[in-house]
């Protein structure tokens, strides 16, 4: 079988209907767990599957037969031409099964490539694809344009894109309370201009000017937020000035090398946006603000500089502290000390600053992600480490720079100064996708994609990012799934597979594309098809009028409704949406409205072949070759600018068509929403684009007669671009061409072309192909940079307007308000004069400083140059005697180390012969002894004693040798002994100090923590009363509180389920516990009474046990009042009852029978009437000799811990009450 042959038709089910959404995805796996069967399965005479046994089966003339029963020569010559044909058919079953695999796995890479495609188009462009993140009116609008309505904003912002640092979010809810204008405006300005600052103003005076830094501020915050701001600093800078917060001696941040880097580092991971905002608000200067590239290493090296030589430095303090001007470094005491004041103030005013812009420009993430959705640039670079303004100030001012400071932060919160910002994980994430099936596992993009299609920011509150292990992946695809369930979306294949949250996150393939497919087609495909405009569109097509309804139907079938009546005027039949795999449906789809747009006659001509109707492009060259019209067809909707590339021309070519018709459904789909809407025409419409020499008389004509008109400002460029969009087609037309021919020549050509033919136009058409990509390429380009071109000028135009208009309204103004006219005219001219007095004054000083910072930067560059020159030279005489140097030094490193291995070889050889020595002479001395020892006995008493005093002497000798050794060797074990004493002893107190750091900094961390809480549930708080107040405002009597209590109180001892006391019982506890009122009627109603009874009629079981223990607890809230316990203690048989729960029980009853009982002794009157029961008295005392006995016993047992406490807890609480009772 030939490799290029379709695979033998097999028999399947019949397929289903064009309406399915999955008619082919079904066969891209093979199910893995049991799922939900067709009940026709088993019915169905055709196999769902057809595929080659894994085992081949074993022809019969393989087993062994008798002799008897060979059969004749005829027989096995039919028995063997069936057995070849057998093996011949099992053959091209396994090709079969092969092709239809190799053939599911492409449709599979190219739809998985398709949905990347679009996916990556859904993130980068959501407006592209009917997304609009701020359809619930949701609105970021600059600070200047906030007296605009909530409408308004929002399409500015669509139509902006609003990231940035001059943006402020808000909410939906118009806020009516900024106070930027009006009397708000002038109060906040007059309490910023008043004498309240004047202590600020006098310690920021060598940091900035106070009346500077408040213009430059408001252009970036609001005036609350400055207000704020200075009452910080203020605070701020008076512990400052009074030394409660300062750096050590010497300012360490100057004078240590490694602390200002570490610093310098800590301010460069701001972001270069805010980072440079900061600065100009603080030092000033427009530089900080210009638009040029922001993160060049141009940029980030001044900022460097900027921040090394500024913000580490004061001039003013360094001419007043020098001992002598002209030398540079020596200060008189107490310059470091001011300079690190000077420091510290800068660096808390500047993270503040930071801090309040980007909260009040950031997008909550309840609305959308910010950055991406609106809001303003990331705070913090993303190869920080540092994400929160309270990680900044840490890293900047380290316990090692600060005096007496702990931790900074704490005292600072003590004194009003908070920066809470902290940077999201969510806000760095790189939503692009490069491999579909790894980049879904951890559910981020997906919860990102459903959050588009569905504008529902909620998804986002609810992911976990970082997503770094399989648990958080599984909770992003659960929260995912849910998401879609809610929607109402499938979430099941084709064969009823449930899709679950593991198919994702290990990366299933089927079931992942199943997935995508499902959510393009229940929620994109309605946001890029209008349904109403679709059926416009085909009532337009068909000639129908609207009373002709055409049924309601999804998405698809309206898609395919609308294509078919579109190739039915070109005579050509579509089946359904599988048949546009061979792209002339496309192409006579991009033919009919590209030729209906235009208007030129030279475009409408009839044609030559048949009188038909209009030329139609496709007329050229009937090209049955699906690769070649996907590829023109893609060619040209990329010239849309803003449309994905759903079919891959790499692709195309390499499989030589079109594999998946899902592809083909996602371009439809997208071409839908641009011809439908008509987006783009005048781009899109290249039939225009071949008659652009037709039209130029009548733009010359309109560009005559609109020379006046603010039209005129914008032809040119249109103009050009209409010239681009025609050579760019003009190249796409002759490749097309060229393709065409060469197709046409090869089908009428015979089949024996040399080498060298083909060769050549093969180097042809790659030429031709380069040259027209080349030519898109530059065109697009030209296009992107005409279109930035025009957004400038209508800002400029909008400006201009703006501005125009508010000096129109000063002179209407000024002329209502013409009192007292002549001498306001003539102040005018004497003001006008003296303005262009200082108007030229003002321009030859800028003439002069610009000539001498020409001067001077010529004279910088030249002393820049001798420098470089001469550091060129000076280094290279460093490093020349500097590898002198080293060679000497490695010189005599050699020699020294070769000395030391001869000196040591040399001890070696020493000390072994010493060895040898020593055994030789012990072997020598040893013998002398013994001969000695032998002859002592044979020699006379007049022999002389002179070997025993040898030996002797010898002996005392090897005695203080051995001496002095032993104590050599205690004298190194006890050494060693103290060294690890004082190694575990340093452990011990470095651990205890790091455990107190601990503990400390848990405890501020509950305390903070605290503080949050009840902050934030202050006003929930505040709405519970008000909503509890008014319920019981509107409440019926008999539903009060009270009321109900006394009828529950009235039904307690005649219930007869235990769940219903038992409720009973815990709605009296809980009632008791908070209201003095609630006592009250409940005593007056005969409570402790009923009460009573029922601890005494209560058994041993587990429920009654818990109705004891709540009609206990409620005694012991009655017994908290002196009125109460009184009534407790004369009810007859109270004291009994409460005694004999004391002592019967052992767990938490027994607590709550001693608080009831110590409350009662805490009167006379209950002493008393304890004291008349002396039994009870005597099982008390009897019941703590129990209990310390116990105690005694098991301090003795090690075990047991938990009972220890429990027994120890008892004794205390016995002790007390018996001591209550015995000693008043």
């Amino acid at each position: 079988m030939n490799e290029n042959e379709p695979p033998c038709a097999s028999p399947a089910r019949p397929r289903n209907p064009p309406s399915s959404l999955l008619t082919d995805i079904s066969n891209f796996k093979t199910p893995r767990r049991s799922s939900v069967v067709n009940s026709n399965f088993s019915k169905s005479p055709y196999p769902h599957f057809f595929t080659a046994s894994k085992q081949t089966p074993k022809s019969s003339s393989s087993n062994f037969l008798r002799p008897s029963m060979v059969p004749s020569y005829t027989s096995r010559s039919k028995f063997a031409t069936s057995s070849r044909r057998l093996k011949a058919f099992e053959l091209q079953q396994s090709q079969s099964s092969r092709k239809a695999e190799l053939t599911r796995e492409k449709n599979l890479r190219s739809l998985a490539k398709s949905l990347t495609v679009w996916l990556n188009f859904l993130f980068d462009n959501p407006e592209s694809c009917g997304c609009d993140p701020f359809e619930n009116d949701s609105v970021v609008g600059s600070v200047g344009n906030l007296g605009k309505g909530k409408r308004d904003s929002g399409e500015v912002l669509r139509n902006s894109k609003a990231v940035g640092v001059d943006t402020m979010w808000r909410s939906p809810k118009r806020l009516r309370n900024l106070g930027w204008y009006d009397e708000k405006r002038s109060e906040t300005g007059s309490s910023l201009n008043g004498s309240k600052y004047s202590t600020l103003r006098e310690s920021l005076k060598d940091v900035c000017s106070v009346d500077d830094l408040k213009q430059r501020m408001q252009f970036h915050l609001s005036l609350g937020s400055c207000k704020e701001i200075f009452d910080v600093m203020t605070r701020v800078t008076k512990n400052i000035d009074e030394g409660r917060i300062k750096m050590k001696q010497q300012c360490p941040l100057v004078t240590d090398f490694g602390l200002k880097e570490k610093a310098i580092k800590a301010l460069m991971s701001y972001n270069q946006v805010w980072l440079r905002l900061g600065l100009y608000v603080i030092f000033g200067g427009d530089s900080f603000l210009s638009d040029c590239e922001v993160n060049s290493d141009q940029e980030m090296a001044f900022l460097k500089v900027v921040i090394s030589k500024q913000f580490f430095s004061h001039e003013g303090l360094a001419r007043a502290y020098a001992y002598n001007k002209m030398v540079e470094g020596l200060y008189r005491p107490g310059y470091y000390e001011a300079l690190g004041n000077v420091i510290l103030k800068r660096i808390l005013l500047l993270a503040l600053i930071i801090d309040r812009a980007k909260s009040q420009s950031c997008l909550s993430l309840k609305y959308g992600i910010d950055g991406i959705d609106g809001g303003s640039p990331l705070m913090f670079s993303e190869k920080s480490s540092i994400k929160s303004s309270h990680q900044l100030i840490c890293e900047f001012l380290p316990s090692d720079v600060m005096h007496g400071e702990g931790n900074l932060l704490a005292h600072l919160v003590i004194i009003g100064y908070k920066i809470p910002y902290q940077q999201s994980p969510i806000v760095e994430y790189d939503f692009r996708v490069r491999d579909m099936f790894d980049d879904l596992q951890d559910g981020v993009r997906l919860c990102r994609a459903i959050q588009l299609l569905l504008h529902d920011p909620s998804i986002l509150t609810k992911m976990v990012v970082p997503s770094d292990n399989r648990k958080k992946n599984l909770a992003n695809c659960r929260t995912a799934l849910e998401y879609l369930k809610n929607a109402g979306i499938s979430l099941k294949d084709e064969e009823g597979m449930m899709i679950t949250e593991e198919d994702v996150s290990d990366g299933d393939r089927e079931l992942t594309i199943s997935l995508l497919w499902n959510i393009f087609v229940h929620l994109q495909l309605p946001l890029l098809t209008n349904g109403k405009l679709l059926t416009e569109e085909i009532y337009k097509v068909q000639g129908m009028e609207q009373i002709n309804q055409i049924p309601k139907s999804s998405p698809l079938e309206m898609l395919l409704n609308w294509i078919q009546s579109i190739t039915r005027m070109y005579d050509f039949k579509l089946e359904s949406l599988e048949s546009l795999v061979d792209g002339k449906g496309i192409w006579f789809l991009l033919d009919y409205y590209f030729r209906r747009e235009v208007c030129c006659p030279c475009l409408h001509k009839k044609d030559p072949g048949s009188g038909k109707g209009p030329q139609s492009v496709m007329s050229n060259t009937d090209y049955n070759d699906a690769v070649q019209n996907f590829i023109l067809s893609q060619k040209l909707t990329a010239l849309l600018g803003s449309f994905p590339e759903v079919l891959q021309i790499g692709d195309l070519l390499e499989h030589n068509a079109v594999v998946s018709n899902q592809s083909v459904i996602i371009l439809l789909a997208f071409l839908s929403s641009k011809l439908i809407l008509k987006e783009n025409m005048e781009q899109l419409n290249f039939h225009k684009l071949l008659c652009s020499s037709c039209q130029a008389q009548e733009r010359k004509y309109s560009r005559f007669s609109c020379s006046n008109s603010e039209a005129a400002r914008n032809e040119e460029p249109d103009r050009e671009n209409g010239e681009d969009a025609s050579k760019r087609f003009k190249a796409i037309k002759a490749w097309w061409q060229d393709m065409a021919n060469q197709s046409q020549n090869s089908v009428g050509k015979a089949s024996g072309h040399t080498l060298q033919g083909s060769l050549s136009s093969k180097c042809t058409t790659d030429f031709q192909r380069e040259t027209a990509a080349t030519v898109i390429q530059a065109n697009f380009r030209g296009l992107c940079a005409r279109r930035q071109f025009r957004k400038k000028m209508s800002a400029i135009c909008f400006l201009q307007a703006a501005v125009k208009t508010w000096l129109s309204m000063k002179h209407i103004e000024a002329k209502r308000n013409g009192l007292r006219h002549y001498e306001i005219q003539a102040a005018l001219k004497i003001q006008l004069a003296w303005r262009s007095y200082n108007d030229k004054v003002i321009s030859s000083i800028l003439i002069q400083s610009y000539v001498r910072g020409w001067i001077a930067r010529r004279m910088y560059s030249k002393y820049k140059f001798s420098s470089v020159l001469i550091q060129r030279y000076c280094r290279g005489w460093l490093a020349k005697r500097t590898f002198y140097l080293q060679r000497g030094a490695t010189v005599c490193i050699q020699s020294a180390i070769r000395k030391f291995n001869c000196m040591m070889s040399l001890h070696r050889h020493k000390h072994a012969a010493t060895e040898v020595q020593q055994l030789v002479r012990g072997q020598i001395v040893r013998s002398r002894l013994q001969g000695a020892s032998s002859l002592c006995s044979k020699l006379d008493e007049g022999v002389s004693r002179l070997p025993i005093f040898g030996m002797t002497k010898l002996l005392h000798s090897v005695i203080k040798l051995q001496r002095w050794w032993r104590f050599l060797h205690s004298q190194n074990v006890r050494r060693k002994s103290a060294i690890l004493i004082q190694s575990h002893i340093r452990g011990l107190f470095a651990r205890r100090k790091t455990s107190m750091k601990r503990r400390y900094i848990v405890m501020i961390q509950s305390h903070w923590r605290g503080y949050l809480t009840r902050k934030a549930s202050k006003a929930q708080v505040l709405d519970l009363r008000v909503r509890i107040q008014t319920s019981a405002a509107n409440i019926d009597d008999k539903k009060r509180l009270m009321n109900k209590l006394l009828s529950a109180l009235s039904e307690l001892l005649s219930m007869k389920k235990v769940h219903n006391i038992l409720h009973i019982c815990e709605t009296l506890d809980s009632a008791t516990k908070y209201s003095d009122r609630c006592c009250e009627e409940l005593v007056a109603a005969g409570a402790i009474d009923k009460l009573l009874t029922l601890i005494r009629s209560a058994s041993r079981s587990i429920p009654d046990q818990q109705v004891s223990k709540h009609a206990l607890s409620t005694l012991r809230h009655l017994a908290r009042y002196p009125q109460m316990a009184d009534e407790l203690i004369d009810t007859k048989g109270s004291i009994q009852t409460i005694f004999w729960e004391l002592l019967r029980n052992k767990e938490e009853a027994y607590f709550i029978a001693s608080d009831i009982l110590k409350k009662i002794c805490n009167s006379h009157k209950g002493v008393e009437t304890v004291r008349r029961l002396p039994a009870l008295v005597k099982r008390l005392q009897a019941l703590v000799e129990e209990l310390t006995r116990k105690a005694n016993i098991e301090k003795r047992n090690a075990k047991g811990q938990n009972g220890k406490e429990k027994s120890e807890r008892r004794l205390k609480e016995a002790t007390e009450l018996l001591k209550l009772i015995t000693w008043r």
